[in-house]
């Protein structure tokens, strides 16, 4: 399969998730299930969903009769190689994604939650130019002075960013640390 946009990469995962989900079902009574774009409320407004409506890329949950056992939420970004600034842009919109990842977490107990992000943009694993990154920490704010982006205060401890590398493909998963 190849991929060239967010969809059809969230449409590959889940599909590949959905397979090794169903060889997790042990019992008669298990189910596994996946929604894409399931919509959830979320407790306060985030920057990206201001009126706490918000939308999780791919939810994932086993079942076992009428009680969901586990549950996680998948943010995923498909960062694009492009002539563009809008490199700046694009990693800004990871962080909401994470803003709105833990919230997921707070109004869900027990959920799992990640972002999964795929580029063949050097620039996003080398940081070149990037106005913030979360392996710095876990406020992100413009530069002084600047106001095009807005401060996003992270309120989970996260691990410094490693990316995989797999030919010119760069594959960074980000989730809190328990």
């Amino acid at each position: 399969m190849h991929i060239e946009n967010e969809a059809s990469m969230q449409l590959h995962l889940s599909n590949i998730l959905l397979q090794l989900g169903r060889l997790n079902v042990f019992s008669p009574d298990e189910y596994f299930n996946i929604v894409l774009e399931k919509n959830l409320i979320l407790s306060t407004p985030t920057h990206k969903s201001k009126n706490k409506n918000a939308r999780v890329d791919i939810w994932i949950e086993l079942m076992k009769g009428n009680h969901v056992e586990y549950a996680a939420a998948i943010e995923l970004k498909y960062l694009k190689n492009s002539k563009t600034a809008a490199v700046t842009d694009a990693r800004h919109s990871v962080y909401k994604d994470l803003e709105n990842l833990e919230q997921y977490a707070t109004v869900h107990k027990d959920l799992l939650v990640c972002e999964i992000i795929f580029s063949d943009n050097q620039n996003f694993v080398e940081n070149k130019g990037m106005k913030f990154s979360i392996a710095t920490g876990t406020v992100i704010s413009s530069y002084s002075g600047d106001a095009t982006y807005v401060a996003i205060n992270l309120t989970k401890q996260y691990p410094p960013i490693k990316w995989d590398v797999l030919g010119k493909y760069n594959f960074l998963k980000i989730a809190p640390l328990a």
